[in-house]
């Protein structure tokens, strides 16, 4: 079995994304930006969660926690672009998904591929030395 890099992240871009809002979800607000997605950790192969999201407009929103005012517009806000991309039920959602998905394939070849190249290096070497 090979090991992977604990954590991975890449980035997804989005556009008119729409948000829930008094329990619809609202058009007239139209979001556009990129999310950090983050690999979940090794026990929840392939999934994800929002890490941080930039909006086109330079607004950075970073995931709540207790020392970030959790309670704020931003965190809010945060949380409900987050609900969506995490959520493979909404279009953005499905994209994200798929677009991680074939990031951390993409990513553990390489990582394959690099390991690969060191052990031959490293081969050789020993192979000059002697």
């Amino acid at each position: 079995m090979m090991m992977y890099a604990s954590e991975f992240s890449c980035e997804y871009s989005f556009d008119e994304l729409s948000i829930r809002l008094c329990d619809r979800w609202e058009t007239g607000l139209l979001l556009y930006g990129r999310a950090e997605l983050t690999s979940a950790g090794a026990d929840y192969e392939d999934e994800f969660y929002v890490s941080a999201i930039r909006l086109d407009g330079g607004a950075r929103l970073s995931r709540p926690n207790a020392s970030n005012n959790a309670g704020s517009f931003e965190s809010e806000l945060f949380r409900r672009i987050a609900t969506v991309i995490e959520d493979d039920r909404t279009q953005a959602g499905r994209h994200a998904a798929e677009l991680f998905v074939s990031a951390l394939e993409q990513s553990r070849e390489a990582d394959y591929d690099q390991n690969h190249k060191f052990e031959r290096e490293r081969k050789l070497e020993a192979l000059v030395t002697y």
